[in-house]
């Protein structure tokens, strides 16, 4: 009697609940701790970072474009522009806009331009100079963010290829975005055309404002990694 009383009592505990307890153990240490890089790179897209870089820069373009349309829409129907008889055309003075907030100067014929016939005062402002700053740091941000960049070269490659795009598109602008007041042109004096310089001073204020604001918002996405490589 005593034999078997001994032997129930060193009988361990069931085999089968340690395996459902070690089970449900780690399956609540999964769900506990995710892992979060793992998820972010299965949601990067996988594409060349050339293209990637040019379709950021003609979207970005495009937005700051269609931005200012917009101001300039408010402004002609606020009647800013009802000085000249023959009035300039909404998408140049949305180009001469889009330059001016860029740093680009705007003259008429060599001289710059100092807010004749209402236009020089109304292309730039505190409002519209914060558009494409805000347009070109969301862009370099959503690049890195949202693209598979794995070394230095393609984030190089990615971000060169945004700029560049960004800046000839811009400079194509510049050579297009013209404007000739009735006065001038029933004289024979020649240059009073309005225009955006296109001179080297442009590429260079172009290719700097893109450059610097691309630059931030790209470092800003890539901040996580970077402190996750570090640790």
């Amino acid at each position: 009697m005593s034999s078997e009383r001994r032997f129930e009592y060193e009988k361990g505990p069931s085999l089968t609940n340690e395996q459902e307890t070690d089970d449900s153990d780690s399956e609540d240490g999964v769900d506990g701790d995710p892992d979060d890089t793992n998820q972010r790179e299965r949601t990067r897209l996988v594409v060349q970072p050339w293209k990637a870089g040019t379709v950021s820069g003609v979207s970005a373009f495009v937005v700051v474009f269609t931005v200012l349309y917009n101001f300039v829409g408010a402004m002609v129907a606020g009647g800013l522009f009802n000085g000249p008889e023959n009035k300039p055309s909404r998408w140049v003075v949305t180009g001469l806009m889009t330059l001016g907030n860029h740093g680009v100067t705007i003259e008429q014929g060599e001289e710059t331009i100092q807010g004749a016939f209402g236009l020089g005062r109304g292309l730039t402002s505190h409002v519209t100079a914060l558009v494409p700053v805000v347009v070109l740091l969301t862009a370099g941000y959503l690049l890195v963010r949202h693209v598979r960049l794995e070394t230095r070269r393609e984030v190089g490659f990615a971000l060169g290829s945004l700029v560049m795009s960004y800046i000839i598109l811009l400079i194509g602008l510049a050579m297009t975005a013209q404007w000739t007041p009735e006065q001038a042109s029933s004289t024979t004096e020649g240059g009073a055309t309005i225009a955006a310089a296109t001179d080297l001073g442009t590429v260079v204020s172009v290719g700097t404002t893109a450059l610097v604001f691309v630059a931030i918002g790209a470092t800003v996405a890539a901040l996580p990694q970077i402190r996750a490589a570090k640790r």
